[in-house]
């Protein structure tokens, strides 16, 4: 996740830089060729030019505001994540007579989220695993393709293994859940892909638009023709490419939901209420990013 009031112009530029530099020699390409050559045949009336332009802009708007609720819908899931697990540890600790079986709740928990980050990353977890839970578990797991839920679903046995009051059982069964629910609506959004009129239609509008944006302004802004353009086709290339990062956030790149300060949080909350000194720390920015 890219932190707020860190954007300069190298990150700019890198953003949308490739076609950027191909749109800019589109411009001064076009402008030349009406100064030398003066093809009175070529005309782009500015009307159909600005109306291209607005039908574009709501049509990137419209997919950038539901690629977007797919990103906020992430960061819920993860807050609800982050909530139930503190709720699981918090039950478990006061609400269990073994405190060996809760202290292994909690780790199970711990364990857990990181293969749950894991997971929606398409990332192998053993070496997350490796330490967390016993090595006869993590060997078994090699055999499951779905590792998170596999742990989730040995944790509530191992809660239901204690004997405790069926009252108690059921408070721990409604927190189970949320965590359950909230895996199941990460795994969705990872699953289920923009459509395709979403994924492909906005790039083939938006660089087609600024392919004829130049025709249309080189009568009116003459030899300033690669400036007027190549700002305007910025903003468009950068709306594009914003909506292009945000459809999807589970990818491991600058703009998803920051997995693994979510989970190292989680851990060190659920250590701290375990009383275990820990040393870990809070994930720090990496040039204003934060993973």
């Amino acid at each position: 996740m890219i932190l707020p009031g860190r954007a300069h112009l190298g990150h700019i530029l890198h953003y949308v830089g490739k076609p950027l530099v191909w749109l800019l020699a589109w411009d001064i390409a076009v402008t030349a060729f009406w100064y030398l050559v003066q093809p009175v045949w070529i005309e782009f009336p500015s009307l159909p030019i600005t109306l291209l332009g607005s039908a574009v802009a709501v049509y990137l708007s419209f997919r950038n505001t539901t690629a977007y609720a797919r990103w906020w819908e992430a960061r819920t899931l993860w807050g609800a994540m982050v909530n139930a697990s503190r709720t699981l540890a918090r039950d478990a600790l006061t609400l269990l007579a073994d405190r060996q079986v809760a202290a292994r709740v909690v780790h199970r928990q711990i364990a857990y989220v990181h293969a749950l980050r894991m997971h929606l990353r398409r990332q192998t977890p053993w070496d997350e695993l490796e330490g967390r839970l016993p090595a006869d578990e993590v060997e078994r797991l090699h055999g499951v393709l779905n590792v998170p839920n596999a742990i989730h679903s040995r944790t509530a046995a191992t809660i239901a293994d204690t004997g405790t009051d069926p009252i108690l059982l059921a408070t721990f069964a409604r927190t189970l859940a949320d965590i359950s629910n909230a895996q199941g609506g990460m795994e969705r959004i990872k699953n289920t892909p923009l459509p395709q009129q979403y994924a492909v239609y906005p790039a083939i509008f938006t660089h087609g638009f600024c392919l004829l944006l130049p025709l249309g302004l080189v009568e009116t802004l003459g030899l300033y023709t690669p400036l007027g353009s190549t700002v305007a086709g910025f903003l468009f290339l950068a709306l594009l490419q914003i909506g292009n990062d945000m459809q999807n956030p589970f990818e491991n790149k600058e703009d998803d939901v920051p997995l693994t300060a979510l989970t190292r949080g989680i851990e060190i909350d659920l250590r701290d209420g375990l009383g275990e000194a820990h040393g870990l720390q809070p994930v720090q920015p990496v040039d204003g990013i934060l993973w």
